[in-house]
């Protein structure tokens, strides 16, 4: 059985193991739509929102024989990846997440979960290269 304080330390355990293996990511995420005061038409946003945050990244192995696969339900293509966030970094926006920049790529999220044992303390992402 899982006590409060194991899933304490595993939260804290997880910040040591990943110190030092993280890379800032991009993330953009749908705001507020803003409405014209008169007509109530949304006016255009000139850039959406973004956040920087710190992230493990995985690179799926562009030597990988075979070209795609299922992962939790999602079809994943050599050159594909994943990014590990804390979850208390972007819970605000989790539901509106839409792309990523990393190492000055962009990559359209394809999904979105809350991971953790005990507790949801990171939330995963697969990503793909916009092409």
């Amino acid at each position: 059985m899982i006590t409060p304080e194991d899933v304490a330390f595993m939260k804290h355990a997880r910040k040591e193991v990943i110190q030092g293996r993280t890379h800032d990511v991009v993330l953009f995420y749908e705001g507020e739509v803003v409405r014209d005061p008169i007509t109530n038409e949304p006016l255009p946003q000139k850039e959406p929102p973004k956040r920087t945050v710190p992230s493990v990244v995985t690179e799926i192995s562009s030597q990988v024989k075979i070209d795609k696969y299922l992962a939790d339900g999602i079809e994943v293509q050599s050159g594909d990846i994943w990014f590990s966030i804390a979850i208390e970094l972007i819970e605000d926006i989790y539901e509106s997440l839409k792309s990523v920049i990393y190492d000055e790529k962009t990559y359209e999220i394809l999904s979105v979960d809350k991971k953790g044992i005990g507790a949801r303390n990171r939330a995963e992402i697969v990503g793909r290269l916009r092409r």
